[in-house]
C-alpha cells in the first residue's frame, strides 16, 4: 500500500468515527463500524478492502474492494478491484460491481460465485462425493435480483467445487434461486471440458430437502435381443408425502415402453406404492445359429402396487396387486433372474382387525400359475373369514384354549389343453384346541393339545372320483404329545482366542400324534384344497436329537462389539426321522418338503440333518439334507451361507431335489459385493446356474466409481434363454448398462432392473 493512499484512508476512518456519540447510520446498512455525526457530502469515497457489514435487512452481508464509491442518499455504489460481496448463503467476487446498500440489489461484472445448499445437503454429503455440498457459478454478469436469487449470462454452473471441475453445465442464460432451482437456456453438460448433451431448456433442482421435481440423469444400455436402448425419467415431488416418477424406454430392435410409480405416506401405518408400466414391441427379425426368426409385433402391460391403510377401531386393511399381462415379455425383458423366471400373477387384500383376544381377517386372493403363454391354473379365496381366539388359560390350571375358524370360497380353475375346468368349492373349517404345559422345567419340557377338526365341504368326491355338488362333513380329533429333554449341558472356560466361554448343549425331542379316523376319507376333493389332506387313523411318531455349542468372545474389533452383547450359536446338528402306522401317511408330511409327493409309501421317513454354523459374528451358513434309507439315496438338500464383514458381502445357496430316479433338479446362485474407499467404488456379481440341466441361466457384474464429484456405473450381463422353447428368437442376450452420476444430480434404474434395481 502506497503512503498517500493510506494517508486518504485513514483520514476517512477518522471522519467517520470522530465523535460516536450522536451516531447517524449510513442509510441501508446499520453498522457501528461506519457511524458518523456529520458529514457535509452526498458522496463518499472509500478505497482499499473497505468493509460494510450490516443488520437488519442486509444482515450478514460484506462487502470487500479496492475502490469503492458510495452515494449516501440513495444506497448506490459502484466498486472496482478485487471485489468481494459475502453474504450468509453466498460469496461473489467480480471485476466490477454496481450495487445498492438498501435494496440488496446489483450486476457483478466478469464473476464467479459459490453457494451452500443449506444446511440439509451438510447432513446428506452422498450426493456430493467426499467435496461439501456447494454450488459454484461464474458469468460475464450475475446480477443479484433477490435475496437469493441470481441472474446469470454467458456463464456455467457445477456442483463440483475444486479448481478443475470434473463437470460444467454452460449456459446462454440462466436464473439461479438459492435452496430451490436454477432454470438455463441453451445449455450443454460437459464433462471434463467433453460437450456430453445439449437441452435448449434445463430445469435443475437445488432444493435443500432433497425433494426436487426434475428430469433424472438418463440411463444407455444395450442388448442383443432389444437393441440399444435409453431410459429416461421424470420425477415430481408433489408434496413431502407424495411423488411420482414417470419413465421411458426407448428400444432400438423392439421399440418403446413407458411407466410410471407413485408413492406416497399418509401417515404412520398407510403409505402406498403404485407402478405401470405399457410396452409396445414392434416386428422384430433375429439372426440365430437355428437360423433366422421373427417377433411379431405386441403390446403388453405389467401393474405392481402395494397398499396398508390404517382404518378406524384398529382395523387395517392391505391390498397387493403383481399382474402381467405377457408371460413372454417378463422373460425376455427382465434383468433380475426373480422377475424374469416368475410364473404367478397375483392380486389380493385383506381387512384385519383384532379385539380383546379375538381377530378377523377377510381376505381375497387370486393366484394364477402359468404353465404356457395360455395355460395356467389359478388358486386362491374369493372370499375367505378368518375368526380366532388367542390362547386363554383356563383358571388357574395349566390349561390353555383356542380357537381357530374359517369360511371361505376356494378358487380353483384349470386351463389346460383348451378345456377350463371350475373345480372351486365352499369350505368352513371350526378347529378348538386344549393345550396343557404338563412341566416348566427347563431340563425338561413336556406339553400336550388336544385339538378337534370339524370341516364341511360344499362338494365332494364320488365313486368316480369326479367332484360333484354333493356336500361332506369331516370330523375328527387329534392328540398331540411333544418331549423335549432331558437337556443335558456343560459349560467350559477355554479363555483363548477363539472363546472366553463355551457351552455344549445335547437336546434330545420326541412327538406323539394320532390323528383320528373318519368316514368318506376318500371322499375328500384334494384338488380344490391340497393342504387339507388328511391321512385318518394314523400313528405319527417324531424323534430326534440336537446338539448345539454356543460361544462368548468379546471381540477386539470395536467394528463387532454390538455382535458380541449375547452368545453366539457356534454350531446346532440335528437328526430326525418319523414313524408312521399308515405308509401312506409318510408321502404326505409337510415336515420333509424334498420328498412330499415323491417317494412310495413308508413306514419310515427320510432322516432329515438340520445344520446351522456361525463362526464368527459376521458368517453364517445352514444345511438341511433328506437321505432316504430304503432307496440308499439323498432325496434333496438345500445349503445356504453368507458372509457381511466390512467391504465385502458374500451369500452362497446350493439347493437339490430328486423328483425321479433320473431326473434331478438341482441349483446354484450366488452373489458377492465388494465396496472400497469407503464405499466410493465397488461392485457386484451375481451367478445362477441351472446344475440338473447344466445351463447357466445368467451371470452378470456390476462396478461403480464415484470420483468426488462425478460417478459412474456400468453393468454386464448374459442371459440364456430355454433352448427348447420357440418363444424366445435367440439363445442368449447379451446386456450393458452405462449411467452417470453427477454430483447433485440423481440417477435412475430402469423399469426392468437395470444394475440389480439399485442407485450407487
Amino acid at each position: 500500500m502506497s503512503q498517500p493512499r493510506f494517508c486518504r484512508i485513514f483520514v476517512v476512518f477518522l471522519i467517520l468515527v470522530a465523535t460516536p456519540a450522536a451516531a447517524q447510520l449510513i442509510p441501508g446498512w446499520e453498522t457501528k463500524q461506519f457511524t458518523f455525526e456529520r458529514i457535509d457530502a452526498d458522496r463518499i469515497r472509500l478505497m482499499r478492502e473497505v468493509e460494510i457489514n450490516g443488520v437488519g435487512p442486509n444482515a450478514g452481508q460484506q462487502i470487500f474492494a479496492d475502490d469503492l464509491e458510495w452515494n449516501t442518499t440513495t444506497g448506490d455504489f459502484v466498486a472496482t478491484g478485487n471485489v468481494l460481496l459475502v453474504s450468509k448463503t453466498a460469496r461473489l467476487s467480480a471485476e466490477r460491481v454496481e450495487f445498492n446498500t438498501k435494496t440488496g440489489r446489483g450486476t457483478f461484472h466478469t464473476a464467479s460465485g459459490l453457494a451452500s445448499l443449506g444446511p440439509r445437503a451438510l447432513l446428506d454429503k452422498s450426493m456430493f462425493g467426499t467435496l461439501e455440498p456447494d454450488i459454484y457459478f461464474y458469468g460475464e454478469t450475475i446480477e443479484k435480483i433477490g435475496d437469493d436469487k441470481f441472474v446469470l449470462t454467458n456463464g456455467w454452473f457445477t456442483t463440483c467445487v475444486q479448481p478443475t471441475p470434473r463437470w460444467q453445465i454452460v449456459t446462454g442464460k440462466a436464473t439461479i434461486n438459492l435452496d430451490d432451482y436454477a432454470m438455463l437456456r441453451n445449455a450443454v453438460v460437459r464433462v471434463k471440458d467433453v460437450p456430453v448433451f445439449y437441452l435448449p431448456i434445463m430445469y435443475y433442482p437445488i432444493q435443500s430437502d432433497d425433494r426436487a421435481s426434475g428430469f433424472l440423469l438418463p440411463t444407455y444400455g444395450s442388448s442383443t435381443f432389444r437393441g440399444s436402448s435409453l431410459s429416461n425419467a421424470f420425477f415430481w415431488a408433489i408434496n413431502r408425502s407424495q411423488d411420482l416418477t414417470v419413465f421411458h424406454d426407448w428400444f432400438a430392435k423392439t421399440g418403446q415402453g413407458v411407466g410410471s410409480e407413485y408413492r406416497y405416506s399418509a401417515a404412520p401405518g398407510s403409505e402406498g406404492n403404485f407402478r405401470a408400466y405399457w410396452l409396445n414391441e414392434k416386428e422384430g427379425v433375429f439372426e440365430s445359429p437355428g437360423g433366422t426368426s421373427i417377433r411379431p409385433a405386441s403390446r403388453s402391460y405389467e401393474v405392481r402396487s402395494a397398499v396398508a391403510q390404517q382404518l378406524p377401531a384398529g382395523i387395517r386393511a392391505r391390498a397387493r396387486v403383481d399382474y402381467f399381462s405377457s408371460l413372454t415379455t417378463q422373460q425376455l425383458y427382465n434383468t433380475n433372474v426373480n422377475d424374469a423366471s416368475r410364473r404367478q400373477r397375483t392380486v389380493g387384500g385383506s381387512v384385519t382387525g383384532a379385539w380383546q383376544g379375538v381377530s378377523v381377517t377377510s381376505n381375497f386372493q387370486r393366484n394364477e400359475l402359468f404353465y404356457t403363454d395360455t395355460e395356467s391354473i389359478i388358486t386362491g379365496y374369493a372370499p375367505s373369514i378368518i375368526a380366532s381366539l388367542t390362547s386363554k388359560r383356563l383358571g388357574t390350571l395349566p390349561l390353555y384354549v383356542a380357537v381357530n375358524s374359517e369360511a371361505s370360497n376356494v378358487l380353483y380353475i384349470d386351463q389346460r389343453n383348451n378345456v377350463r375346468n371350475e373345480l372351486g368349492l365352499g369350505r368352513i373349517d371350526v378347529v378348538p384346541t386344549l393345550r396343557a404345559a404338563l412341566t416348566n422345567w427347563p431340563f425338561f419340557n413336556v406339553n400336550a393339545a388336544v385339538t378337534y377338526r370339524n370341516t364341511y365341504f360344499t362338494e365332494s368326491l364320488d365313486e368316480r372320483f369326479v367332484q360333484v355338488p354333493v356336500s361332506l362333513n369331516r370330523r375328527y380329533f387329534d392328540v398331540k404329545t411333544d418331549l423335549t429333554g432331558p437337556v443335558f449341558s456343560r459349560v467350559f472356560s477355554p479363555n483363548n482366542a477363539f472363546a472366553d466361554r463355551l457351552k455344549h448343549v445335547i437336546e434330545p425331542n420326541f412327538t406323539l400324534q394320532r390323528t383320528g379316523d373318519f368316514e368318506n376319507q376318500d371322499r375328500v376333493s384334494t384338488i380344490a384344497s391340497s393342504y387339507d389332506f388328511v391321512v385318518g387313523g394314523v400313528t405319527r411318531v417324531n424323534y430326534g436329537l440336537t446338539n448345539r455349542v454356543l460361544v462368548r468372545k468379546t471381540p477386539l474389533d470395536p467394528a463387532a462389539l454390538n455382535a458380541a452383547s449375547a452368545p453366539r450359536e457356534l454350531l446346532s446338528v440335528g437328526l430326525t426321522q418319523s414313524y408312521y402306522s399308515d405308509p401312506l401317511a409318510s408321502r404326505f408330511d409337510l415336515s420333509y418338503q424334498a420328498s412330499y409327493g415323491l417317494r412310495a409309501a413308508s413306514n419310515f421317513s427320510p432322516v432329515a440333518l438340520i445344520v446351522r454354523a456361525s463362526p464368527t459374528a459376521f458368517t453364517n451358513g445352514s444345511l438341511r439334507l433328506e437321505y432316504d434309507h430304503e432307496l440308499g439315496q439323498v432325496q434333496g438338500f438345500n445349503a445356504t451361507g453368507g458372509s457381511t464383514y466390512r467391504a465385502a458381502q458374500v451369500s452362497v445357496g446350493w439347493s437339490t431335489r430328486r423328483l425321479t430316479d433320473t431326473l434331478i433338479d438341482s441349483a446354484l446362485n450366488a452373489s458377492s459385493t465388494l465396496t472400497f474407499l469407503d464405499g466410493k467404488t465397488g461392485g457386484n456379481v451375481f451367478l445362477n446356474w441351472d446344475i440338473g440341466r447344466s445351463t447357466l441361466l445368467q451371470h452378470r457384474w456390476v462396478a461403480f466409481y464415484n470420483a468426488q464429484c462425478c460417478g459412474i456405473a456400468v453393468e454386464y450381463q448374459e442371459y440364456n434363454f430355454p433352448s427348447f422353447d420357440a418363444r424366445f428368437p435367440i439363445p442368449k442376450d447379451r446386456r450393458f448398462n452405462l449411467s452417470f452420476t453427477l454430483a447433485g444430480i440423481g440417477t435412475f434404474s430402469n423399469f426392468f432392473g437395470a444394475f440389480g434395481g439399485s442407485r450407487y
